[in-house]
This record gives C-alpha cells, structure tokens and sequence, in this order.
C-alpha cells in the first residue's frame, strides 16, 4: 500500500465518521418548537427571570427587549444589565423600561478584577433575580412568542436543571455564511450534541443567547463566579452542570430563536478570537493537532484527487475522490434547511478560514492574553481558572443537593445578593461593592461561600482563580427607577 493510498484511506475514515457524526446530530437532536406543545394537565408555569447582559448594542436591543417583552408567558421579570456601554444601549433599555414595568435597568460602571464584562454583568443580574428558573440571554437575540414557554414546559417535564438551544444565524454574504455553517459543522462533529441530554454520558453544551436554568441549580454551582475567566462560559456552565450530576439538554431553536452575527469574514475571525482556543481548554497541542486537521481534511480531496487522476494513480484518486463527496453529505445537512446549497462549493474554503481563526485565537492568547470586555487576561490565569474533569469517581458523578443545604444556599444568596438600596420620589441607586460578588478580603470565606460549596459535588474542580478576589475600589450599579414590591423581593422599574 503506497502513502498516498493510506492517506486516502485514512481520510476516508475520518470524513466518513464525521458525515456519519454530523448527520445523526441534525436528526437527532430535538427542535425548541416541537417538544413541549402545551397540554390541559399542565401545571402553572413558574415564574422566571430573564437576565440579559450587553455591551454597545444599540443598533439591536431594542428590537431584542421588544421580543422578549412580548413573549407569551405568565410571570416574568426581564434584568437588562448594561455592562459599561459607549454607546445609547444603556438609554435605549431605561427608554423601553418606562414603557413597561416588567423591564428593570442596571448599569455597570466598574469591572472588578478577575472577572470577564459579560460574565459579571450576568452575575449582576442573577443575583437579583426573583425567579424560581432564570432564562440568560442576549442583547441581540430575538424571540418568538412562545419561544420562552415552550422552553419551559420541556425543561419541567424532563426534569432538567439546564437547557440551552442554538439560535437561527443571519449573516449575509456567500463566503460568510459557509463559514458560519462550517463551524457549525465542525461543533456538530465534535461535541455529540444528541448525548447531552443522556445523563450518563459527559457530552455537554451551553449557548449564550438562550439558557434556562433552574435558579436552585445555579446557584448550588456557583452561577457565573465559577466561571468568571471563562470567555466561553456559556459551554463551561454546561460542563459544570453535567459533571455534577445534573441534567441538561440541547436543542435546535433555530425555528423561534434569532441572532444577527458578524457582517464580514473579517469580522467573523476578530469576533471568535476569544472562543476558538478556549473552546480546545487552552491546549496547544491540541489546537494545532486541529487546526492541522481542519486543513487536511479541507483542502485535500479537491486538490488531490484530480492530480492523482491525471497521474494515474487510480486507487488513492478514488479514495479522494469518495472522500470529496463525503465531505458534501454534512455540508449538505446542515444546510438543509437553507436557501443557498450551493454554498457547500465555497465549504473546503470556509473550513480553512476556520481552521486560521483557531490559530489566530490561540497565537494572540499566548502573546497578549484575552480580552472581553476589560483588560487582558494573561494565558496563565485563563489556564488556572480551567473547570476541572471529574475524576476518581467512575464515569459518573451525583450533585450533594439536600433540601437543607438548597434552602441555606438559596436563603443566603437572596440575603447577599441584594444590595443596598436608598429610594426617593422618583429615582432609586444601587449601590455594591465587587466584595458583594467574590470574596471579602476581611475574612476567609463568607456563609454564601461555605453553602455554595456543600452545595457543590465533589467531583467539580474549579481553580481557585475562578473565583477571584475583589478589587478595592467601588464598583456601582445604576438603576433610574421608582419602587415596586414584586413577588421574591423588591424590583426596581424606571419611574413614568
């Protein structure tokens, strides 16, 4: 057997698997608008609390907090956390805010040390939340009516503590949009999203723009603390989730779930910058193993298999040549639902812009560090605040949940979380220091602390820097709002 014959063999057997891989994931996997139609036995819904961070999104929010103030369900409180915005998003949302009262408006000021701005921000917002169930989103998302409902039901029925669901993408351009599908492709591929929902497998999934979670769950794992330097923090509260025993799923939302995304190819490689690397955990080898790889399995039968033709090496050019059609076949499905299949022509190049962007994001990680929303964080600290693997514990693992240890966490958080608050006639300003969200440097672990890690399983190893310390300074988030007592605690709404 000639090199060439055992690398066409080799291809084969890696394109086959990943057509097999990816075209039983769009199958398998459940679609958000189809798996809870509601039913006459259907016990009320519990009331929810969406949590939406966002940074200089004016061009979107509006249209985003539109959607979700329409949404169809019963009792909920939206929590729009402007994190430090340049821009109107902060006074778009008080603007939509005096129009409904469901809408409560908070803005960071000051990013304490050790966190991510998303990730804070969303800390913000959950900890005062009311909700039984917490929804974390977007502020570009848009929603279907029933898109938070449907969510909902299932998540009930199924008994799960965390259900995430992959919005429809809008981009525009033929070379965009097969990058955008080739990522998708290449997570379909890798991350066994059909498994998520098995509780005893370890294949797990988070998305950012649509989360539920219940609030117990979250805050037993330590919500966004435990995942503070993660910029991929959405998968990673996934991981946890499942490394504790609890349960979760994905779901295609493709069909009532929105987000408009990059606008350029350009755009697309600066904007997954901060993910790519995070998403291979850091690990260099393993980076370039798939970089590497990506590059391989792009360019290799499209070039190789006419040059083999022409040369008459026939057996390796009919392997190429069955690996080039393979490679159609999860093009093809993933695109099944799009306009354009044309677009798996331009896919071989998508897959080399993707593979660029992975050793984009990795160079700029190890010379400078991530940056989101704040300075720079160097590699190292990325590395130590990695969530850890279960280990020595078989395949496996069960969440400490006690109803004590669920009531002290809960009692505690809701005592901690909500900061001070000083009202007048027609305005209200929250004030917190960042000691209110990590550890308070004059003593060595708060109650808030001791629960969270009962409540914790064991097999959860999170770095000591994922939970930072505070900086010294204030930090303060602004509410403009008059007053209201709501169910679970005091809400606060823009005044008319």
């Amino acid at each position: 057997m000639t090199l060439l014959v055992a690398l066409g063999v080799l291809t084969l057997v890696v394109w086959a698997g990943i057509a097999g891989t990816v075209i039983y994931s769009e199958l398998k996997v459940r679609r958000l608008d189809e798996v809870a139609p509601p039913r006459a036995d259907d016990a009320p819904l519990p009331r929810l609390s969406v949590i939406v961070a966002a940074r200089n999104e004016e061009r979107s929010v509006e249209e985003a907090l539109r959607s979700l103030l329409a949404l169809r369900y019963p009792d909920f409180e939206v929590l729009f956390v402007n994190d430090r915005s340049e821009d109107r998003t902060g006074e778009i949302a008080e603007n939509l805010a005096r129009e409904d009262g469901r809408l409560s408006v908070l803005h960071v000021e000051e990013l304490a040390d050790g966190w991510f701005g998303k990730n804070y921000a969303t800390q913000r917002g959950a900890d005062l939340a009311a909700g039984e169930l917490l929804l974390f989103t977007d502020g570009d998302i848009t929603f279907e009516p029933d898109a938070v409902a449907c969510g909902v039901r299932h998540l009930l029925r199924e008994g799960l503590d965390h259900l995430c669901a992959g919005p429809r993408v809008g981009v525009s351009g033929t070379l965009l949009r097969a990058c955008t599908m080739a990522l998708r492709l290449c997570i379909s591929a890798t991350k066994r999203l059909w498994k998520v929902r098995d509780p005893r497998s370890s294949a797990f999934m988070g998305v950012g723009g649509y989360t539920i979670m219940r609030a117990d769950s979250y805050r037993a794992l330590g919500g966004h603390r435990s995942v503070a330097l993660r910029p991929d923090e959405d998968l990673r509260m996934g991981q946890l989730v499942k490394e504790s025993g609890m349960q979760s799923e994905f779901l295609n939302g493709e069909a009532m779930i929105a987000c408009p995304w990059y606008d350029s190819v350009g755009g697309f490689v600066r904007g997954t910058e901060k993910n790519l690397f995070a998403a291979r955990n850091y690990r260099l080898a393993d980076s370039l193993v798939s970089a590497a790889g990506l590059s391989w399995l792009a360019t290799a039968p499209g070039v190789l298999a006419p040059l083999l033709w022409a040369t008459g090496e026939t057996v390796a050019a009919v392997l190429f040549t069955v690996c080039l059609l393979i490679s159609l076949l999860p093009a093809l499905t993933v695109l099944r639902d799009d306009a354009h299949p044309w677009l798996v022509l331009v896919f071989p190049l998508a897959i080399l812009i993707v593979a660029y962007a992975l050793l984009r994001s990795t160079a700029i990680a190890m010379m400078r560090g991530v940056a989101w929303g704040g300075p720079p964080v160097a590699l190292s600290d990325l590395r130590a605040a990695r969530v850890r693997p279960a280990r020595g514990r078989g395949r496996r693992g069960s969440v400490i949940r006690s109803s004590a240890v669920q009531s002290l966490a809960s009692d505690l958080s809701s005592s901690t979380s909500r900061v001070r608050v000083s009202s007048s006639l027609h305005s209200t300003r929250i004030v917190s220091s960042p000691a209110t969200v990590a550890r308070t440097p004059s003593r060595s672990a708060s109650s808030m602390e001791i629960a969270t890690a009962l409540a914790q399983p064991l097999s959860v190893r999170i770095a000591n820097s994922a939970l930072p310390k505070p900086t010294s300074s204030a930090s303060s988030l602004s509410v403009a709002s008059s007053m209201r007592r709501g169910e679970g605690g005091v809400v606060s709404r823009p005044g008319r």
